[in-house]
């Protein structure tokens, strides 16, 4: 179908994200004496914590499955959370995190408001394992190597959280009707 091809394509971009620095914005704008690897984490994780909140709350309004409701509430509800005490990590060592979303995790949520019953529920599942695999390589990454310690930690304790998301999505998948 037409909508998984371009649903798959924008998590794709979106995911490809992970490996350059945010859209709008340049390595150059990284304040002194914050490692390159970091900043690119700090985008990344905002971006994804962004895509995460906008997916849950058309996952609220959209889906006739209970469960899927459900995981839509819990991704608010974390990743507003974690948004904002990484906002203030980030504001601590002078970077600015995006407060809009990139144009990939747009274009997935775009294609999301237009779906509707078990289409949607398969979309926005298939749509989260792929954007929780790629948030927990990228945050286990940061958790193993950053040389700041608030920001290993942050991604440490995160972690769980987003294996618990993972999980939470996997269980979905299993039943969610393939239409």
């Amino acid at each position: 179908m037409k909508w998984k091809k371009l649903l798959k394509a924008s998590v794709l971009f979106a995911g490809i994200g992970v490996a350059v620095p945010a859209m709008g914005q340049s390595l150059s704008a990284q304040p002194a004496g914050v490692m390159p690897a970091d900043y690119n984490f700090v985008m990344q994780a905002a971006l994804g914590g962004l895509g995460e909140i906008t997916a849950g709350q058309v996952a609220q309004q959209r889906s006739t499955d209970t469960a899927v409701r459900d995981i839509g509430a819990r991704l608010v509800a974390d990743h507003t959370r974690a948004n904002q005490e990484l906002a203030t990590l980030a504001s601590a060592r002078g970077i600015t995190v995006p407060t809009t979303t990139d144009p990939g995790r747009q274009g997935a949520v775009a294609i999301l408001q237009q779906m509707s019953g078990p289409a949607f529920a398969k979309a926005f599942v298939d749509q989260q394992l792929a954007e929780h695999q790629v948030a927990i390589a990228l945050f286990q990454s940061e958790a193993a190597s950053s040389m700041d310690p608030e920001l290993r930690g942050f991604a440490q304790r995160q972690i769980p959280v987003l294996q618990h998301h993972l999980e939470s999505i996997s269980s979905v998948a299993n039943v969610v009707p393939a239409r």
